[in-house]
């Protein structure tokens, strides 16, 4: 793995310099006052977002003007760092490392440790798709597998599952000849992934702000993935080059470390003595018990000058087409791309879902809804893409699966207690976790919105479909607006009837 500091935010009056000494360099001015003072100024100061964060600190208790502010902050990059560490530090006003962002460029990652990086909420992702660009054959190789002497069988495997990914494509690719080699192609890789191993190697450009940077750190030093400790040592390092005084606590504490550990075993005591059910792939386990009424008067007390308690008072006199009424009021200008009223982010939603991990990479992406994940359990089972039959390849699938699910277990038998984790390497894309998901109807609406649309992939759009069917079976009003992009207009024209 590898992070590259790819850019960050600097005040706009060092930028209008560069662009100044640019111009009258390509004029062929000899004697450039710009270009003098720009060289003084990065001959004297390094360039750096604190001097923004010192100068935004302090506008809450100076009179002084932003601009003034700036320009005091640039004058001494050495004062404007004391200045940070006193207030973020030593008031504990953290927010205004939140003026520092950064643009990080992570390769060479496996698909496991992104789905740590990820699950962050406040920072941004673009990482590469295994539907729309070929897998070659690069994986890593765990630190935690060389450990115990299992490298040689860990590479067999990979080379197996990348073969096996390899031959999918090409049966699958035979299943779309009415299509154009690059859409083919596209379809074929979208299936024949789910027998990839999340050691595959991606690449993802991050981009995120100094606090959130500190507090991700913080959690990957935490985690049982040597992986994602170092990509914490190799982020702390090239952000803290640059924001000396914005990043200071990123150590875990060995009590926190404790309870996760305490909390795993109490916990795997209590699942001895429980009893299994029968679980759906989706099931709604809580939805508001009050249906619309918190969100109408919501939208009630914005727009009128009762109290909330007299709005709830009225809503509760409505009957069923009354509430409707009002919210379809309320939305009657909606376009599929815009949100619902944020009113409706009262009425929450809680599903388990059982899925794979290659539905799992987009579901995670919806990053405004609480997210708690289990870890990878083949007895869980696998997804299988309907095309995988179609284009007899099952056999295929369930072998490259199998072999995946046995060095699984043979390593995790392996493995330290406290490293097992690592085992989910050796894993597929097809191979399954569970879930809870917890969103409001405003989210759930835009996630509907994403992935019930005709574009979307097969294995996330089947379980869109059935979250917002129960949700909607619970509390139709709430969801009225939920369908994929593609379908909104046809569903608004039949609730504004």
């Amino acid at each position: 793995m590898r992070i590259t500091l790819a850019g960050y935010n600097l005040d706009a009056e060092i930028i209008d310099l560069f662009h100044r000494a640019r111009e009258e360099y390509r004029h062929g001015s000899v004697d450039s006052p710009v270009l003098s003072e720009l060289l003084d100024c990065l001959a004297d100061e390094p360039l750096t977002p604190e001097t923004l964060s010192a100068a935004y600190a302090r506008i809450s208790r100076s009179d002084k003007g932003v601009g003034g502010l700036r320009r005091d902050a640039r004058s001494s990059v050495a004062r404007a760092r004391q200045s940070n560490e006193r207030i973020v530090f030593g008031l504990g006003h953290a927010s205004v490392a939140e003026h520092a962002v950064f643009n990080l460029d992570i390769t060479g990652i496996s698909r496991l440790a992104l789905e740590e990086l990820e699950a962050h909420r406040l920072a941004s992702y673009t990482e590469a798709s295994q539907r729309y660009i070929a897998m070659g054959g690069d994986f890593i190789v765990p630190e935690e597998v060389g450990r115990v002497g299992w490298d040689e069988q860990f590479t067999k495997l990979c080379e197996e599952l990348f073969s096996g990914y390899r031959e999918l494509i090409g049966k699958l690719e035979k299943l779309h000849t009415d299509l154009s080699e690059r859409d083919r192609n596209t379809r074929a890789r979208e299936d024949a992934r789910y027998v990839l191993p999340l050691s595959c190697r991606s690449q993802v450009g991050v981009t995120v702000n100094a606090r959130t940077a500190e507090w991700m750190i913080r959690s990957f030093n935490r985690s049982q993935l040597a992986e994602v400790r170092r990509m914490g040592e190799e982020m702390l390092a090239v952000i803290k080059r640059v924001v000396p005084s914005l990043i200071r606590y990123t150590e875990q504490g060995e009590l926190a470390l404790r309870a996760e550990r305490e909390l795993a075993h109490a916990g795997r005591n209590l699942k001895k003595s429980s009893t299994a059910d029968d679980e759906k792939e989706v099931s709604l386990v809580d939805s508001p018990t009050g249906r619309e009424r918190m969100a109408l008067a919501a939208l009630m007390f914005r727009t009128g000058q009762d109290s909330f308690s007299d709005c709830l008072r009225v809503v509760d006199k409505l009957d069923e087409d009354k509430c409707r009424g009002l919210l379809v009021t309320a939305h009657r200008y909606l376009t599929a791309h815009e949100p619902l009223q944020r009113e409706m982010e009262l009425g929450v939603f809680t599903f388990s879902v059982t899925l794979s991990a290659a539905a799992f990479a987009q579901f995670k992406r919806h990053r405004l809804a609480t997210l708690i994940k289990q870890d990878y359990l083949p007895e869980l089972g696998v997804s299988i893409p309907l095309n995988v039959e179609r284009c007899g390849g099952r056999k295929l699938f369930d072998r490259c699966n199998d072999i995946s699910s046995e060095a699984y277990e043979k390593l995790r038998a392996k493995l330290p207690e406290e490293e097992s984790p690592a085992a989910s390497y050796a894993l597929t894309n097809a191979h399954r976790r569970r879930v809870v998901f917890q969103a409001n109807a405003r989210e759930l609406t835009h996630l509907s919105r994403l992935r019930e649309d005709s574009h979307a992939q097969w294995d996330i759009r089947g379980i869109a479909v059935e979250m917002i069917r129960l949700a909607r079976e619970a509390c139709p009003a709430l969801m009225m607006f939920a369908a994929g992009k593609d379908s909104f207009d046809r569903l608004q024209a039949g609730v504004l009837k």
